[in-house]
């Protein structure tokens, strides 16, 4: 039995195999249906001019009653006897006249009222076709999210293997923190500082993993968007000693949710250093409108892709990173923008959608 939750796509995968599934067995059938309606409507005019026929044959005989209309015409060599003939005013058979050779009956049937008749037989074939079509939506509906349970039942294991990653990185990131701290206490160097930060940088990772899979509720503060950038850029000008990193941060305090916002602000500037070419380089900018990341970057191959989940340009990383930034904004109401051209990187991270 399917749920209310089971019935809503989660992701644009998801939707696009829901749609795609519910648009191959909805208009395969639906064509079906327009030739079978062709085919039977053709079938009704058929008999619809069978049956006048007849009428107009035994009419010729007795010639009772006024639902036809009958002239004695000229002979015309070209028209044969009780054979159904069409003008612009009727539908008619000639029949012979007893004993006379020159003339023939003209018995005529008004073509409006068989108009009539046809546009009848087109309604009611439109309806039920309308009737077939909404039942063949339905059925169309269900047979997409059948579909759709295999994708499920694969993103499904797929969070269950994130899980136990998350569970698995855990318990040895946060041993190695510890006992960094300890070991800072009786000595503090350059190789130490270089190890805190590559834990950082996993620690970024287990993160990103636990946002997948968790809704946590949104406490709103007020926080200061310069200290959180400069605090990133600490840690990762260590890691990437080449990159050369320019600067203009104006003093701007939002209220948000501050671990929401750490996790925005720390995955777009891992990405803008980590997908940055030798000797490159990023320009932050920060101001009240927006933190605008400008870097020096590889040519991209689908830039309109890179807010999609798993979704990566190189084998570096899990593809995780601006589909987590594209979430966060949407849940905080933030906008965020890419763009790529001539080697250049820019994403803008504006405050107000």
């Amino acid at each position: 039995m399917l749920s209310i939750k089971h019935l809503i796509p989660e992701s644009r995968y998801e939707k696009e195999s829901l749609i795609k599934s519910f648009l191959l067995f909805f208009v395969s059938i639906e064509i079906l249906l327009v030739i079978i309606a062709f085919l039977f409507y053709q079938n009704k005019i058929s008999e619809l001019r069978n049956e006048l026929f007849l009428e107009l044959k035994n009419y010729s005989y007795e010639l009772k009653g006024d639902k036809f209309k009958v002239d004695v015409v000229p002979k015309n060599p070209k028209q044969k006897f009780y054979q159904l003939y069409e003008d612009d005013r009727s539908i008619y058979i000639i029949a012979p006249i007893p004993m006379v050779d020159d003339e023939v009956l003209k018995i005529e049937y008004p073509i409006e009222k068989f108009n009539q008749q046809i546009k009848k037989i087109k309604i009611q074939i439109a309806y039920f076709f309308i009737i077939f079509s909404v039942i063949v939506m339905i059925m169309s509906i269900f047979f997409a999210y059948y579909s759709l349970s295999p994708i499920r039942k694969s993103i499904q294991m797929i969070n269950e293997f994130i899980r136990d990653i998350i569970h698995d990185i855990n318990t040895p990131v946060s041993s190695i923190l510890i006992n960094l701290k300890i070991l800072k206490m009786t000595r503090n160097d350059e190789e130490l500082e270089r190890i805190e930060n590559s834990v950082k940088q996993l620690s970024s990772i287990y993160d990103n993993l636990k946002y997948l899979l968790k809704e946590s509720e949104k406490l709103e503060k007020e926080i200061n968007l310069k200290e959180i950038i400069n605090k990133e850029i600490d840690t990762l000008k260590t890691l990437y000693p080449d990159i050369k990193i320019e600067t203009d941060l104006q003093d701007i305090k939002i209220k948000t949710d501050e671990t929401a916002l750490k996790r925005i602000i720390s995955n777009l500037l891992t990405n803008a250093f980590k997908h940055n070419t030798k000797n490159g380089f990023v320009k932050i900018v920060l101001n009240s409108e927006y933190l605008e990341i400008t870097n020096s970057s590889k040519p991209l191959k689908n830039p309109d892709k890179v807010f999609d989940r798993y979704y990566k340009e190189s084998q570096r990383g899990l593809g995780l990173g601006l589909s987590i930034v594209k979430k966060l904004a949407d849940e905080l109401g933030f906008k965020v923008e890419f763009s790529y051209k001539n080697g250049l990187t820019t994403v803008r991270f504006r405050f107000r959608s």
